[in-house]
């Protein structure tokens, strides 16, 4: 099964890039934040796939996840310390948590651990969103 990512093409792949640079870094967070969710989505519906099917394949399955945890490694990577340092170390602690739940939702395979996952990151995005948003009017 070919494992590559799914190509954008003309205009997708020029509006979204577009969207990411001209994103604030709390947009380009809610982005990542909706990135993890549609691959832990997928990842759900691999599952329900899975369940269905005579011969059970789960690489797609597993690429999506890794492809969240990717993600959250990602914001790991980026958070910036100087700016905060107790914040930083906080959001790392939490994507952390994030990791290993979706590492465990990869070998129990089970909806309700990636719907925990799920849940958080939405939690999350609503924040970062509600704070650009705040910090957009305000930039005004």
């Amino acid at each position: 099964m070919n494992m590559q990512k799914p190509k954008l093409k003309g205009k997708s792949k020029q509006f979204l890039k577009n969207m990411v640079d001209s994103a604030s870094p709390l947009q380009l967070v809610v982005l990542l934040y909706d990135g993890a969710i549609q691959w832990l989505q997928m990842a759900k519906k691999e599952i329900k796939k899975n369940a269905e099917e005579k011969v059970v394949n789960w690489s797609t399955y597993s690429h999506n996840i890794d492809m969240a945890i990717q993600i959250f490694t990602h914001l790991q990577d980026t958070l910036n310390y100087e700016n905060s340092e107790e914040l930083s170390e906080k959001l790392f602690d939490l994507y952390e948590f994030l990791k290993s739940s979706t590492i465990k939702a990869n070998a129990y395979k089970e909806e309700k651990d990636i719907d925990n996952v799920i849940e958080i990151l939405r939690n999350l995005k609503t924040a970062w969103f509600e704070i650009s948003q705040k910090q957009k009017q305000e930039n005004l």
